[in-house]
């Protein structure tokens, strides 16, 4: 096996074979007997042990969904399970009577959830950390530390909690956490009874009730009960009954730094509540989308902007084109729905057949794709962003891969340096956490510097040296879906429609840069 052979196997891998390839990768494995025995009953099996195959071979499915590409120790051992892979696929074995169906398939591996909570709402907080959590995204055992503003987060156990900072907290599980400084108001319903938080001067048990909790940098630290009843305990962890303190609604306590305690008077309205959180919660988002409005319509007249789709149409079965241009697209099967703002529309992606279908002309010596969008679940394979119907030289694919990263695709000439693919990816963005967020991405081909970058949030989360370079065109192409024509042997199509919304996406002829980026998701976060 020579290593053309191998790139290909590898192309094949990240999608980015031409139609004429596919075609003689598949003749190749399909004429040659020797090849289909050593690939299928030789190398296979213990390729797929090693690299622990998670699932059965489909039909119609692309191979890259069932491999995920190792280290490079095994990287031999990974051609052989692609490859034989792909032999099940081309000839037919993949039709559910081979040799990973039935009861002899394997398992698939069950996804696991490490957090404790959920960041349910948050209003002008600013946070101390290299990222910030996402209103709706899943928080782990660790540091949060909010600078200022306030946060609502909702404990799995049911108890939640409103912190107004400056505050630093530590989410233990989800019945437990550690309030180190700043201040907190708690809820705590019958069934997440027994919910306790820990501070310097004492351990506060809840048996279903409302608290507040504030514990000062000298050390200081005071609760207050609004409903309910409370244990409090000395912080050594031994709640010893000849130590418990127990507090009815109304009463509180004052600590001093060496943890000797005083009956407080109440101070309701010296912690934050709840009802506050939702109306500064209004009142914050009616602003940022007053804010978006304005940015959304300085894009009409932006030269820069190749094409601009702000989804606010919300009816009917054409998505406009919001920038200078008049690239229109036509809605196939995707529905209307709600974006990032109640006021604001999106599309919903969800069955293989929906998308958007687009002609956008022109060639490109670098862009920008930016887009907000609301991930709904993860298949394992890929799902489109903005893909070209076809994988000719120049043309653009945008997705994420199987695995969760955003990914930059771009076809090369075959006269290019041979490298492993055409496509640059960032590390895993989206895992089980950002399921069902709005998230702002953005993928840049700088031609000038020579890199590709990846965005989430603002932030560049990856940069990679390009490979060679080449001017870009779009041309037809779909958002949410790839409408790469049939295959003639199969009269199939490779599955990738995204799932999920999507409520704004641009398309810009200039490599923005970092603060630009920036600067775009300050201006549009919900």
């Amino acid at each position: 096996m020579n290593e053309e052979f191998f790139e290909m196997l590898e192309r094949y891998r990240d999608g980015e074979l031409s139609e004429e390839e596919v075609t003689r990768l598949r003749d190749a494995l399909k004429n040659d007997s020797a090849l289909r025995q050593d690939f299928i009953f030789g190398q296979m099996i213990e390729a797929a042990c090693e690299l622990e195959v998670p699932g059965a071979i489909e039909p119609q499915i692309e191979a890259p969904i069932l491999f995920t590409k190792p280290t490079s120790r095994k990287r031999f051992a990974w051609h052989w399970a692609a490859a034989a892979a792909l032999v099940v696929f081309a000839i037919g074995l993949g039709s559910g009577h081979g040799l990973f169906s039935g009861s002899a398939g394997m398992a698939a591996e069950e996804q696991e959830d490490d957090g404790v909570a959920v960041l349910s709402e948050s209003v002008d907080a600013i946070w101390d950390g290299e990222l910030d959590p996402e209103v709706g995204g899943i928080l782990s055992p660790g540091n949060l530390k909010l600078k200022s503003g306030l946060a609502q987060i909702e404990f799995y156990s049911g108890a939640r909690l409103v912190l107004e900072g400056p505050v630093e907290l530590e989410l233990v599980s989800p019945s437990r956490a550690i309030c180190r400084s700043g201040k907190l108001r708690a809820q705590v319903p019958p069934h997440a009874r027994g919910f306790t938080v820990l501070s310097p001067q004492f351990e506060l048990v809840d048996l279903g009730t409302e608290f507040g909790i504030e514990v000062n940098k000298s050390g200081e630290a005071k609760v207050q009960v609004f409903d309910g009843e409370v244990e409090v305990y000395p912080p050594n962890g031994k709640r010893s009954p000849d130590e418990l303190k127990r507090l009815l609604k109304g009463a509180g306590l004052n600590f001093d730094t060496e943890g000797n305690s005083a009956e407080a008077e109440p101070e309701g309205g010296s912690f934050p509540s709840f009802d506050d959180v939702k109306t500064k919660t209004r009142a914050a988002k009616k602003v940022r989308f007053e804010n978006w409005k304005s940015w959304n319509e300085s894009l009409r007249v932006d030269s820069r902007v190749v094409a601009h789709y702000d989804f606010e149409n919300s009816s009917g079965s054409q998505l406009f084109d919001a920038g200078p241009s008049d690239a229109n697209g036509s809605i196939v099967g995707s529905e209307w729905t709600k974006g990032r703002w109640p006021e604001k529309g999106a599309l919903e992606f969800k069955r293989p057949g929906d998308r958007v279908r687009l002609d956008i002309p022109g060639e490109f010596e670098n862009l920008t794709l930016t887009a907000w969008i609301r991930m709904d679940a993860q298949t394992g394979r890929y799902q489109s962003l903005l893909l070209t119907d076809r994988y000719e030289i120049g043309h653009v694919h945008w997705q994420f891969s199987g695995k969760g990263g955003l990914r930059f695709g771009v076809r090369l000439p075959s006269g290019a340096k041979k490298v492993h693919g055409s496509g640059y990816e960032s590390p895993v963005l989206f895992s089980p956490r950002r399921i069902g967020t709005w998230n702002f991405v953005g993928s840049v081909y700088d031609s000038g510097a020579g890199e590709v970058r990846h965005y989430l949030n603002g932030r560049e989360v990856s940069a990679e040296k390009m490979k060679a370079r080449q001017s870009l065109q779009i041309g037809s192409a779909e958002i949410g879906n790839w409408g790469m024509p049939l295959r003639p042997q199969t009269n199939s199509r490779s599955i990738r429609n995204f799932v999920g919304r999507i409520d704004e996406m641009t398309i810009w002829n200039v490599a923005l840069k970092d603060g630009k980026i920036r600067d775009i998701y300050r201006q549009t976060r919900p």
